[in-house]
């Protein structure tokens, strides 16, 4: 009755995606424990490319069954256009998709006051999504959200859509162009709301009924990266909902005795969108031939990422608080055809912090010889530049974790097991 957790170590976009399909093979289930519409799990399968936003990547697999917990939070009408693209490729997820009852849905005014927000911090915004993320989780604490089993009594359902519509348009600036666009909005997010609703289940129950089976494997899947933590991130340029490997079990409602492995994905090197301290960014040629070469821009989003060398302290800070039982390094292929590359192993002065003062921090470089050969889709580790073994053990030293799986290309068979 294993649960295996899956969670990114750095800022997001580390091909967690990928690694949950390519794990999800030998799994019965894969399970959301965080996040919304503003995660993107890519997934490449049989010459198709999946962009996912909340439905768990292991519904790609025709057999997986595919669960979303309690801690998230859902667009219901995004929800819909992704299982209808799945449809429309071939995979059903009629009786494999089940949803908590309990997430918080994002009605389609949090958007409009997502952005007037950032507007209103200017040079201090945070760069979020604009997808309401933010005000979704502001309205589940302050005890007022709209819950998917609120569906169920529909006449106080439509009571709480119309409190948030008329709370949006009384706080807002809206013309009357935006209102009536606004009013419009409402009307797709109550019949989504109606249609997905079908999927609603006690996922934390679905889950030990999966887990009575001893052999009956689990894959918890975490969005975003350990850096956005709100707790633990790089605070305040973080987003609302956990993303370490501890939120997995509040979110799905099983208890940590279930949990028999913890997977960091890591990238090879680091990305970042949005606003927020970068130690080890690279505003440079060098920047810009990474995001070329990695096709770093984002699922979501579509912005340019910011690209810079993997910082190794904050790679081991994340595996430390996550527990990671092992990790699997991404996009290693992206560093072929450098002649040297660089991991941040310390900082000026061995100050360390992910509050405000992070913007401060001065890396420390171990400097390696990099390699010319092109190992896209490589699956044997014997196979690779020795300057790239050592690139991978050099990693493995500083995170203190053991790399068990290096990631290759962007198929879900493009993985080398040490």
């Amino acid at each position: 009755m294993p649960v295996s957790i899956v969670v990114g170590l750095q800022w997001g976009d580390e091909g967690k995606g990928k690694m949950v399909d390519h794990l999800a093979e030998t799994a019965v289930a894969v399970a959301r424990f965080s996040g919304g519409a503003n995660a993107g799990h890519t997934v490449e399968a049989d010459g198709k490319r999946f962009a996912l936003h909340l439905l768990p990547s292991g519904l790609v697999r025709k057999d997986v069954i595919g669960m979303i917990g309690s801690a998230c939070v859902m667009d219901p009408v995004t929800i819909l256009e992704e299982i209808r693209s799945l449809e429309g490729n071939g995979i059903s997820i009629e009786g494999r998709l089940m949803i908590s009852g309990k997430v918080n849905l994002t009605h389609p005014a949090y958007r409009c006051l997502e952005v007037q927000s950032e507007a209103d911090l200017a040079s201090g915004k945070i760069g979020t999504t604009g997808r309401g993320i933010g005000p979704t989780y502001v309205r589940k604490y302050r005890r007022n959200a709209i819950r998917l089993e609120d569906v169920f009594n529909m006449q106080s359902f439509i009571e709480l859509v119309d409190f948030h519509t008329l709370e949006a348009i009384n706080t807002l600036n809206l013309s009357s162009t935006d209102v009536e666009k606004l009013h419009s909005d409402v009307q797709s997010f109550i019949e989504a709301t109606k249609e997905v609703s079908r999927f609603t289940a006690d996922v934390s129950l679905q889950i030990s009924e999966v887990l009575r089976d001893r052999d009956a494997l689990v894959i918890a899947e975490g969005a975003q990266g350990s850096l956005l933590d709100p707790d633990h991130g790089s605070y305040p340029f973080v987003t609302c909902g956990q993303c370490v490997a501890g939120a997995a079990c509040t979110s799905l409602g099983f208890g940590p005795t279930m949990v028999t492995d913890v997977i960091g994905i890591l990238k090879a090197y680091t990305t970042r969108v949005g606003a927020g301290p970068f130690p080890t960014e690279l505003d440079n040629h060098i920047g810009t031939q990474i995001r070329k070469a990695g096709n770093e821009f984002g699922t979501t989003t579509g912005r340019p990422r910011r690209c810079g060398w993997l910082d190794g302290v904050l790679a081991g800070y994340s595996a430390r608080i996550n527990g990671c039982t092992s990790i699997t390094l991404t996009l290693l292929d992206v560093l072929s055809g450098f002649d040297e590359l660089k991991i941040c192993t310390g900082y000026e002065g061995d100050h360390f912090t992910t509050g405000r003062s992070m913007d401060k921090l001065i890396p420390v470089y171990e400097i390696l010889p990099g390699w010319q050969e092109d190992i896209r889709g490589e699956t044997d580790w014997d196979n690779l530049p020795s300057a790239a073994k050592d690139y991978v053990l050099a990693v493995e030293k500083i995170a203190g974790v053991p790399v068990t799986s290096i990631s290759t290309g962007p198929g879900r068979n493009d993985v080398i097991w040490r």
